[in-house]
């Protein structure tokens, strides 16, 4: 694995960072203007050290403009750039506790809200009516008898295991202590709490930030795992929106993909996931692939 520029961080002191100058991030189509220290940001990675000490404008000028990346996500790279963590998104004025805030390493594997961890593995719950696709795809291995049917949800419950197990979860995850919280502290409609890591990850992957990388798709793994099916499915659907409808780096795509296909038959219910199989090939092939683990 190519880790250069991960380890200067730990190679730049308080005070040689405190010291540096500031460097300026004209942020967002609001323009509004963050200071970094250079040093800090240097640190982060080989793309971001050209930035601040390279041949370019920038470098020279101490400024830059970045009117493609939201308020937001640029707040969250600040706070990983000084604190190696960021602050979970909350859709509520209570301010965070000094408890919520402490960096923490949770054990694996997960600990969770009905995770294969616990052993509470509930296996999906099949519609009335399964959709079109579903049972297209689903056709391929006729359930016939009680016994195949037995098999198919012991494929489900390994499939499902293996994706809990897919991440780790040894990074200081704020947002997995907090993810209880998402019950009261958002509408049924808010999917910011799984869109926030996924910005925050095409932004790493970017400026070639690997731990924050690492970082924020693995939390986003964690809340994927940790927060109950009903509670996730318009949420997920949202994400899989901005997965497919912009430009996003495969490995985000192959974890959203992969939840799908464990949840295929709750999500395959919602008409916008069958309008984006018929927009997205790639989107729906990846899903009859992974389907394939399942009935063969």
């Amino acid at each position: 694995m190519d880790t250069q520029g991960e380890g200067n961080r730990a190679n730049v002191s308080y005070d040689s960072f405190i010291s540096s100058k500031p460097f300026e991030f004209v942020v967002g189509p609001k323009k509004r203007v963050f200071t970094i220290h250079s040093a800090l940001v240097a640190s982060l990675s080989p793309v971001l050290e050209r930035l601040v000490n390279g041949d370019m404008l920038e470098a020279k000028t101490g400024s830059v403009v970045w009117d493609h990346v939201d308020e937001q996500t640029f707040v969250r790279f600040s706070q990983y750039a000084y604190m190696k963590t960021y602050e979970y998104p909350l859709s509520t004025n209570r301010p965070l506790t000094l408890d919520e805030l402490r960096p923490l390493a949770l054990p694996s594997p997960f600990p969770s809200l009905g995770s294969p961890a616990t052993g509470t593995y509930q296996p999906p719950r099949l519609p009335a009516t399964p959709s079109p696709f579903a049972r297209t795809a689903f056709s391929m291995a006729p359930l016939s008898e009680p016994t195949e049917q037995s098999q198919q949800v012991q494929k489900g419950k390994i499939l499902w295991e293996k994706f809990g197990k897919q991440l780790s979860s040894s990074e200081p995850h704020v947002a997995m202590k907090l993810a209880p919280r998402i019950f009261t502290d958002y509408r049924d409609d808010d999917a910011e709490f799984l869109l926030s890591h996924a910005r925050l990850y095409v932004f790493a992957d970017c400026y070639g930030i690997k731990p924050l990388m690492r970082l924020s798709l693995s939390t986003l793994h964690y809340v994927l795992v940790n927060v109950p099916e009903d509670r996730l499915t318009p949420r997920v659907v949202k994400l899989l929106q901005y997965c497919y409808e912009n430009d996003t780096p495969a490995a985000l795509k192959d974890l959203v993909v992969e939840y799908v296909v464990c949840r295929v038959e709750t999500l395959w219910e919602k008409e916008e996931i069958v309008e984006l199989a018929q927009d997205h090939g790639n989107f729906s092939s990846a899903v009859i692939k992974g389907l394939l683990g399942r009935i063969t």
